[in-house]
Protein backbone atom coordinates (compact mmCIF):
# COMPACT_ATOMS: atom_id res chain seq x y z
CA UNK A 1 0.00 0.00 0.00
CA UNK A 2 2.58 2.33 0.41
CA UNK A 3 4.07 1.69 -2.63
CA UNK A 4 0.92 2.98 -4.27
CA UNK A 5 0.64 6.09 -2.22
CA UNK A 6 3.61 7.00 -2.77
CA UNK A 7 2.94 6.08 -6.60
CA UNK A 8 0.08 7.99 -6.47
CA UNK A 9 1.68 11.41 -4.76
CA UNK A 10 4.20 11.09 -7.94
CA UNK A 11 1.66 11.14 -10.40
CA UNK A 12 0.36 14.54 -8.48
CA UNK A 13 3.85 16.11 -8.44
CA UNK A 14 4.35 15.19 -12.39
CA UNK A 15 0.94 16.82 -13.34
CA UNK A 16 1.74 19.89 -11.10
CA UNK A 17 4.84 20.28 -12.45
CA UNK A 18 3.05 20.15 -16.13
CA UNK A 19 0.78 22.47 -15.18
CA UNK A 20 3.73 25.02 -13.79
CA UNK A 21 5.63 24.38 -17.24
CA UNK A 22 2.46 25.19 -19.27
CA UNK A 23 1.38 28.63 -16.67
CA UNK A 24 5.02 29.59 -17.54
CA UNK A 25 4.88 29.10 -21.30
CA UNK A 26 1.81 31.30 -21.23
CA UNK A 27 3.26 33.83 -19.49
CA UNK A 28 6.17 33.69 -21.29
CA UNK A 29 4.07 34.42 -24.72
CA UNK A 30 1.96 37.16 -23.13
CA UNK A 31 4.86 39.34 -21.28
CA UNK A 32 7.42 38.77 -24.90
CA UNK A 33 8.26 41.52 -26.67
CA UNK A 34 7.08 41.10 -30.63
CA UNK A 35 10.05 42.51 -32.61
CA UNK A 36 8.26 44.71 -35.47
CA UNK A 37 9.46 43.25 -38.80
CA UNK A 38 10.25 45.74 -40.82
CA UNK A 39 8.80 46.39 -44.36
CA UNK A 40 11.51 46.17 -46.91
CA UNK A 41 11.98 49.42 -48.89
CA UNK A 42 11.23 49.04 -52.84
CA UNK A 43 12.72 50.04 -55.53
CA UNK A 44 10.63 53.39 -56.54
CA UNK A 45 11.33 54.07 -52.80
CA UNK A 46 15.19 53.22 -52.47
CA UNK A 47 15.78 55.07 -56.44
CA UNK A 48 14.15 58.36 -55.25
CA UNK A 49 15.88 58.50 -51.85
CA UNK A 50 19.33 57.25 -53.31
CA UNK A 51 18.86 60.37 -55.92
CA UNK A 52 17.85 62.64 -53.45
CA UNK A 53 20.71 61.70 -51.24
CA UNK A 54 23.51 61.37 -54.24
CA UNK A 55 22.24 65.07 -56.04
CA UNK A 56 23.52 67.73 -53.32
CA UNK A 57 26.76 66.22 -53.25
CA UNK A 58 27.09 66.44 -57.04
CA UNK A 59 26.03 69.94 -56.96
CA UNK A 60 28.34 70.43 -53.87
CA UNK A 61 31.96 69.11 -55.62
CA UNK A 62 30.45 71.41 -58.49
CA UNK A 63 30.57 74.26 -56.41
CA UNK A 64 33.88 73.42 -54.84
CA UNK A 65 35.40 72.84 -58.18
CA UNK A 66 34.06 76.23 -59.48
CA UNK A 67 32.39 74.20 -62.21
CA UNK A 68 29.48 74.54 -63.51
CA UNK A 69 26.55 72.98 -61.14
CA UNK A 70 23.29 73.12 -63.23
CA UNK A 71 25.18 71.18 -65.84
CA UNK A 72 26.84 68.25 -63.79
CA UNK A 73 23.51 68.20 -62.58
CA UNK A 74 22.29 67.37 -66.02
CA UNK A 75 24.55 64.92 -66.42
CA UNK A 76 24.36 63.20 -63.36
CA UNK A 77 20.39 63.15 -63.72
CA UNK A 78 20.93 61.05 -67.18
CA UNK A 79 23.11 58.51 -66.00
CA UNK A 80 20.82 58.31 -62.59
CA UNK A 81 18.07 57.69 -65.08
CA UNK A 82 19.84 55.19 -66.97
CA UNK A 83 20.76 53.00 -63.99
CA UNK A 84 16.90 53.45 -62.46
CA UNK A 85 15.40 52.03 -65.35
CA UNK A 86 17.84 48.99 -65.12
CA UNK A 87 15.60 48.08 -61.56
CA UNK A 88 12.82 50.19 -62.13
CA UNK A 89 11.60 50.38 -65.69
CA UNK A 90 8.58 53.10 -64.95
CA UNK A 91 10.70 54.83 -62.69
CA UNK A 92 10.45 58.97 -63.79
CA UNK A 93 11.25 62.43 -62.57
CA UNK A 94 11.77 66.22 -63.18
CA UNK A 95 13.86 67.93 -60.71
CA UNK A 96 14.20 71.94 -59.97
CA UNK A 97 17.47 73.45 -59.26
CA UNK A 98 17.53 76.73 -57.53
CA UNK A 99 21.10 78.47 -58.30
CA UNK A 100 22.63 81.88 -58.04
CA UNK A 101 19.38 83.62 -58.98
CA UNK A 102 18.50 80.87 -61.52
CA UNK A 103 15.70 78.52 -61.51
CA UNK A 104 16.50 75.01 -64.14
CA UNK A 105 13.64 72.99 -64.63
CA UNK A 106 14.82 69.50 -65.99
CA UNK A 107 12.42 66.98 -67.60
CA UNK A 108 12.97 63.30 -67.56
CA UNK A 109 9.22 62.08 -67.76
CA UNK A 110 9.38 61.30 -71.43
CA UNK A 111 6.22 63.28 -71.18
CA UNK A 112 5.89 67.09 -71.58
CA UNK A 113 5.58 69.08 -68.77
CA UNK A 114 4.11 72.02 -67.66
CA UNK A 115 5.73 74.93 -66.38
CA UNK A 116 4.18 77.77 -64.33
CA UNK A 117 5.97 80.75 -63.33
CA UNK A 118 4.27 83.67 -62.40
CA UNK A 119 1.75 84.47 -65.21
CA UNK A 120 3.58 82.92 -68.04
CA UNK A 121 3.40 78.90 -68.90
CA UNK A 122 6.54 76.92 -70.64
CA UNK A 123 6.22 73.86 -72.33
CA UNK A 124 9.43 71.22 -71.32
CA UNK A 125 10.23 68.62 -73.72
CA UNK A 126 11.68 65.39 -72.74
CA UNK A 127 15.32 64.82 -71.49
CA UNK A 128 15.40 68.77 -71.67
CA UNK A 129 15.92 71.38 -69.55
CA UNK A 130 14.61 75.32 -68.99
CA UNK A 131 16.57 77.94 -67.26
CA UNK A 132 14.49 81.35 -65.92
CA UNK A 133 14.51 83.75 -63.14
CA UNK A 134 14.00 82.11 -59.77
CA UNK A 135 10.84 82.13 -58.24
CA UNK A 136 8.11 80.03 -57.29
CA UNK A 137 6.90 77.44 -59.63
CA UNK A 138 3.67 75.06 -60.12
CA UNK A 139 4.58 71.64 -62.07
CA UNK A 140 1.58 70.50 -64.17
CA UNK A 141 1.65 66.68 -64.26
CA UNK A 142 -0.85 63.79 -65.02
CA UNK A 143 -3.83 66.25 -64.59
CA UNK A 144 -2.20 67.34 -61.06
CA UNK A 145 -0.42 70.97 -60.23
CA UNK A 146 2.55 70.70 -57.95
CA UNK A 147 3.61 73.73 -56.42
CA UNK A 148 7.13 74.51 -55.46
CA UNK A 149 8.40 77.76 -53.30
CA UNK A 150 11.73 78.72 -53.17
CA UNK A 151 13.44 80.42 -50.57
CA UNK A 152 16.84 82.91 -50.91
CA UNK A 153 18.96 80.23 -50.37
CA UNK A 154 21.63 79.96 -52.49
CA UNK A 155 21.09 76.44 -53.82
CA UNK A 156 17.90 73.98 -53.56
CA UNK A 157 17.01 70.87 -55.19
CA UNK A 158 13.56 69.88 -55.40
CA UNK A 159 11.47 66.69 -57.40
CA UNK A 160 9.19 64.91 -58.62
CA UNK A 161 9.38 61.02 -58.86
CA UNK A 162 6.75 58.89 -60.31
CA UNK A 163 6.44 54.86 -61.31
CA UNK A 164 4.38 53.76 -63.51
CA UNK A 165 3.29 50.04 -64.59
CA UNK A 166 -0.47 48.69 -66.13
CA UNK A 167 -2.08 48.86 -62.61
CA UNK A 168 -0.79 51.51 -60.98
CA UNK A 169 1.16 55.02 -60.79
CA UNK A 170 3.29 56.18 -57.69
CA UNK A 171 4.23 60.19 -57.11
CA UNK A 172 6.80 61.22 -54.43
CA UNK A 173 7.36 64.76 -54.25
CA UNK A 174 10.63 66.49 -52.37
CA UNK A 175 10.27 69.99 -52.06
Amino acid sequence: MLTLNKLLNGKKGQFYILIALILISYAFTLARQDVPVRKQKDSFQLLHEGYMAEAPIVVNNAVYDEANATARLANFTNVYMEFARSSEPGFRMAYLFSHDGALTTGNRLEEPLNVTLGSSSYIINPDAELTLGAANETLQLGGLSYLFQFSPERLQLKAVFRAADKLTKRVFVYG
